[in-house]
């Protein structure tokens, strides 16, 4: 057989070019694979605190979680103390500002707000105030000196000192919207000013052990004296031998990399930075101090007294100051009337995306789950779903596509232009990947404004020249009768309306009114098809996506804990199921449904708990080796499952593969409905990621399993909980950030971010409509 036709048959059989055989063909000894490092290790757990649920930046959390300190003015923050960092002589008035914003910001200081619940909220944000704060933290020097060398050993864990050796990695540090390497530097141009210098060192730690209650015993001790912080530490005052000096020198070359080359130095640039800090902590050990609190507190003390430590600061500001202009996002030309000019743009990455440095390592995250997920995917290629073609529609069958697009009143034009070419990217994968046309239906509102309307059908048009997609319909839902009527004191619950700026509304139910459809397959605008998905046609009966992730289970009613999720769904469009919709979810009878007591008000639990009461819910919709529907699993998707001890075991084994494809018959005259595999509806977003990546886990276990290991057990875990069947066909960014079309540059992209560019990219080189997304990046001008 010649190599050609090896390369055919390897493709045929599905697995394509690039993909390595399944890793036990190289099997070098058990847990030999588990023992290696990702390509992206180093995520820790406890580097995110609330980045899973706010921006770094804090900017526009979209969200209210009920913690003190949500309320505080962050973003003018941010840009006063960016201000006041980078000014080489800050006036009296920026430094009055500053102060100001420094306690409001950093209030838990003096005990009268709550430290953890601000670190919670904002916590670089939150870290950057205390430095900033004990710039001016007292009226007079010799008590602001006396918070410096704290020769009465008493050690605050909220010090900023302390805090610095806690907190993160200096990389994510540095790709961070907050000034917190310049707030060092001038806390340690503070200290200076005071009247302190390196070599009142020895004096100071001779006064705290001095100092030190008689119980910590440690009296008796002495310093000797000495020129430097490094020869008090044991080290000789040489790059050579004293680790501060050479961290200093790295940072230097990480600068002059960044004044020197492009924006692909970002990950050396990392490395080079990431060493100095090892090199820093490195010396913690030997650092006087009567516990690791005060160590930590006088390492900073010593690095900002030492030369060498407070030109590494400064040049970590001027080097976090380069980055921004790398990374940080600006609209590329003026917004003006999106109607009066085909060139105008949008760039979508406002807001709380607009740092895009704030999420490269969620992207490294993403990037090795996503490896991971690939590898068990390899190991259970006995569950794949068949690859052969499904039958086409039968004649006279009328199916299609559906996808909402929001353009009331009250939204903004260039956010109906902006959906409307996401749609039409998700439109393009669909036709691209579809082994069957069909037409594509853009569900919307009569305020759609005229020449968005007409861009839509010019780009169906164009497809159905080149045999895709058929027509862009321009059908219509009458909003007035589906704005949500929410009962009295549930307002507060309406978070997903409030954080995306719609008036409550329940348009995505006037798909039950497109009778004229015998099967609609309905998408959400921030979704990406990468494989076929026809066979969800062949479902007789309703059937919705579920939330794959373990949180987003919990019991109804019914005692089900399957989750629905209505970014997809497959509908049978039926004028007495819209109506009998409409007046249960507009009467209010759901206000105390357990569903919505636990998730809030909106359109999408409204629905759960409509369909948990309404008719029976089944288990996974299940095809047959010709891609038509078989019946829906017994086991229902999301039920708990016995927590897994050894990550070694190869799941699900034979006996689990058995179970979660065993089926029941569904009847279309029966009232039931079915839950769709997360294959048509698989997050790729990374709060999602996260969640399922550390659930359950605890603090022992955190410290005995690798990240990997993590990850390949969550990979299981979607296979073990019946939620993933074969592999994601279908993707979705939930949530209103961390969307791909916000990650303007590519190092701030997932793997699953790049297929949407991709998409978008291909879908603008054909289409006849202007695609306006476009971004730039340069300096901000904060």
């Amino acid at each position: 057989m010649s190599i050609c036709a090896v390369l055919l048959l390897t493709l045929v059989e599905g697995r394509g070019p690039g993909r390595p055989p399944p890793p036990q063909d190289l099997s070098l000894g058990p847990g030999y694979l588990d023992s290696l490092l990702l390509s992206h290790e180093g995520v820790r757990r406890e580097t995110y605190w609330s980045g899973t649920a706010y921006p770094r930046s804090c900017e526009s959390t979209g969200a209210n979680y009920g913690l003190p300190g949500e309320d505080l003015p962050w973003s003018k923050g941010r840009s006063v103390f960016r201000s006041y960092v980078a000014a080489d002589a800050p006036t009296s008035e920026e430094q009055e500002e500053m102060s100001a914003l420094a306690w409001d910001l950093s209030r838990c200081w003096c005990t009268c707000g709550s430290c953890s619940e601000l670190l919670q909220v904002c916590p670089l944000g939150a870290l950057t105030a205390l430095n900033l704060m004990r710039v001016t933290s007292s009226v007079n020097i010799p008590s602001r000196v006396a918070s410096f060398v704290n020769t009465v050993s008493v050690c605050s864990h909220m010090d900023p000192y302390v805090l610095m050796t806690k907190v993160s990695h200096w990389p994510e540090l540095l790709l961070s919207s907050w000034p917190i390497f310049g707030s060092i530097f001038r806390l340690s141009v503070q200290v200076l000013h005071d009247g302190l210098h390196e070599g009142h060192l020895d004096g100071i730690f001779a006064a705290q052990v001095e100092q030190a209650p008689a119980e910590w015993k440690i009296h008796g001790r002495t310093w000797v004296a000495a020129e430097s912080f490094c020869e008090l530490l044991g080290f000789r005052p040489t790059e050579q031998s004293c680790p501060l000096l050479l961290a200093s020198v790295l940072v230097r070359q990480a600068l002059m990399l960044a004044g020197s080359t492009k924006s692909q130095a970002i990950d050396a640039i990392e490395t080079l930075v990431g060493r100095a800090q090892v090199l820093v902590h490195s010396v913690l050990p030997l650092v006087p101090g009567v516990n690791e609190c005060m160590k930590s507190q006088n390492l900073f003390l010593g690095l900002s007294l030492l030369p060498e430590g407070r030109h590494m600061f400064k040049d970590l500001m001027e080097l976090q100051n380069l980055l921004e202009g790398w990374l940080y996002v600006l609209p590329d030309t003026a917004e003006g009337t999106l109607s009066s000019k085909r060139s105008s743009t949008i760039c979508p990455a406002a807001h709380g995306s607009r740092w895009q440095g704030e999420w490269l390592l969620e992207t490294d995250f993403l990037k090795d789950f996503e490896s991971q997920l690939s590898y068990e995917s390899l190991q259970h290629e006995h569950l794949r779903a068949p690859t052969g073609a499904p039958k086409p529609p039968k004649p006279g069958q009328k199916q299609a596509w559906v996808c909402t697009l929001f353009a009331g009143p009250e939204v903004p034009e260039s956010q109906v232009a902006l959906h409307a070419e996401l749609i039409r990217t998700l439109a393009h994968s669909v036709r691209r990947h579809s082994w069957h046309s069909r037409p594509f239906v853009v569900l919307t509102e009569a305020s759609i404004p005229d020449f968005i309307l007409r861009e839509l059908l010019a780009d169906g048009l164009l497809i159905e020249r080149r045999n895709f997609l058929r027509q862009v319909l321009d059908k219509y839902f009458d909003a007035s009768p589906l704005l949500m009527q929410v009962p009295q004191d549930f307002e507060w619950k309406l978070s997903w309306f409030s954080g995306r700026g719609l008036t409550p509304t329940m348009g995505q139910l006037a798909v039950w009114n497109l009778t004229g459809w015998d099967t609609l397959v309905m998408l959400d605008d921030d979704m990406l098809m990468l494989k076929p998905a026809d066979e969800l046609f062949s479902i007789p009966v309703f059937a919705m996506s579920h939330d794959p992730t373990p949180i987003g289970h919990a019991l109804d009613d019914g005692g089900q804990r399957t989750r629905l999720n209505n970014a997809a769904r497959v509908v049978q469009p039926s004028a007495k199921v819209f109506n009998a919709m409409v007046a249960e979810l507009q009467s209010g009878m759901y206000k105390d449904h357990p569903l919505v007591n636990f998730w809030g008000y909106d359109l999408q639990t409204l629905e759960d708990a409509f369909w948990s009461r309404r008719s029976r819910r089944s288990g996974l919709a299940t095809f047959d080796d010709t891609k038509s529907f078989q019946g829906c699993t017994i086991a229902r998707p999301g039920l708990a499952r016995k927590k897994q001890q050894s990550l070694a075991d190869a799941l699900p084994d034979e006996a689990e593969a058995r179970r979660l494809r065993e089926f029941e018959r569904i009847d279309p005259k029966e009232e039931v409905h079915c839950v769709l595999p997360a294959d048509y509806n698989f997050f790729v977003d990374f709060v999602s990621v996260f969640h399922l990546v550390y659930y359950s886990i605890s603090q022992e276990e955190l410290g005995s399993w690798s990240t990997r290991q993590l990850m390949r057990r969550a990979a299981k875990m979607l296979r073990q909980s019946g939620s993933l069947m074969d592999e994601p066909r279908i993707i979705h960014w939930p949530g209103s950030l961390r969307k791909p079309w916000q990650r303007i540059h590519p190092r701030s992209r997932s793997s699953w971010d790049q297929m949407w560019w991709d998409a978008h990219a291909d879908m603008c080189r054909q289409a006849a409509s202007p695609c306006r997304i476009s971004c730039r990046l340069g300096q901000p001008a904060e």
